[in-house]
């Protein structure tokens, strides 16, 4: 069943969330945020999950067919991606401050 996140990746990948940032501005960090993520996985992870957002008609087992991997490693792939990026979204503001704090020490 989607989630929010699911819906957030999927607006993201259609280029809805951009639209939706030029009505509402706090959508701009939403696409920094998921955009950031997408750069610190694997680049065959990033694959995966730009491959299965951006069709929302593609199945898991199309992808695994694609991808050749087992259909429990890219879901476990997708759930990594999900968790990082909802602890960005999250807790973004503090991870930026940790880091700054520790570069003046």
């Amino acid at each position: 069943m989607a989630d929010s996140t699911d819906k957030l990746l999927r607006d993201y990948f259609s280029g809805r969330l951009k639209l939706m940032a030029e009505i509402d501005p706090k959508h701009k960090q939403d696409i920094v945020d998921i955009t950031f993520c997408l750069s610190v996985i694997k680049p065959e992870h990033s694959q995966v999950i730009k491959r299965y957002y951006s069709d929302k008609f593609i199945t898991w087992d199309e992808i695994v067919s694609e991808v050749g991997k087992s259909n429990p490693a890219i879901r476990v792939w997708r759930t990594n991606f999900k968790t990082l990026l909802n602890i960005i979204l999250q807790h973004g503001d503090e991870f930026i401050n940790l880091r700054q704090e520790a570069l003046r020490a």
